[in-house]
This record gives structure tokens, sequence and C-alpha cells, in this order.
């Protein structure tokens, strides 16, 4: 399943927001989060999260970076279920760590979700869309 796009959404009283369909069908058997990079959450499907549980797993304890890494991607991690109207919930701690308000865009990115505070996408994708569009943001350049 191919998680594509960008949609935003208002999250409700209990921090819930309603996933396309075809996003839900993607996490059926289960939906992880955890804290992302740049000011975002993470949202996996369980094959994804596997994949990228089991590539953080192979690092060194021994290397202190690979334990930082670990301790923020596990220690922030959650597993959710889709209610019955394919909404998900998202737990107070993480929306306060991501500062999650009240709209908040979702980024489809192939094999797993993002989801940002509106006002902080709106800035990232500001920095970035030029230079995508020129050219100058290329998947290789780090």
């Amino acid at each position: 399943m191919e998680l594509l796009g960008q949609h935003r959404y208002q999250l409700d009283a209990k921090g819930r927001i309603a996933l396309p369909r075809k996003f839900a069908e993607a996490f059926g058997e289960g939906v992880y989060l955890t804290l992302g990079q740049d000011d975002c959450l993470w949202v996996f499907p369980k094959d994804e999260w596997d994949r990228r549980s089991e590539e953080i797993r192979r690092r060194p304890l021994s290397g202190q970076t690979a334990r930082a890494y670990s301790r923020m991607f596990f220690g922030f991690a959650e597993r959710m279920d889709l209610d019955g109207q394919g909404r998900l919930v998202i737990p107070q701690r993480l929306r306060a760590q991501a500062e999650l308000e009240r709209e908040v865009v979702v980024m489809g990115l192939f094999d797993h979700l993002e989801i940002w505070p509106a006002p902080v996408w709106d800035r990232y994708e500001q920095q970035h869309a030029g230079a995508y569009r020129s050219g100058s943001l290329a998947p290789d350049s780090g």
C-alpha cells in the first residue's frame, strides 16, 4: 500500500483525526507512532515498523549515538489501533512533544505518514519547495 499525498485535518477534543480510507487500510494490523524528526510525528504500518525497528536494533549498543537514537525512537513510541470509524487517537504525550494543536497536516511518504503541526509544515514547505522545483533539492544531497 502506497501512502501518498498531503491532507489537512482538525484534531478533535480527544486528539483524534479521521484518516482517509486508503490510509486506514494500510493500518489494519496497528498503527505505530513515534517522535519524528523536523518537528513531526512518524506513523508506521506494522510491516514498516518491523523493518525500521530491526534496522535500529542492529546498531551496536556500545555506540553512544545509536543508544540515543534508540531511546528517542522507541521511548516515544506508541502502538495504537484505529477506532471503528477509522480515526487515529494521537496520545497526549506525543501531541505535546510535536506541539500539535488544532490543525495538522498528514503527509503520505510512501511507506509511512508524518503528522505535522500545520504552521510548522507551512514554514517547512515554504523553505524547501523552491529548491525542489528548481532541482537543487535532490534525494542524494544529504
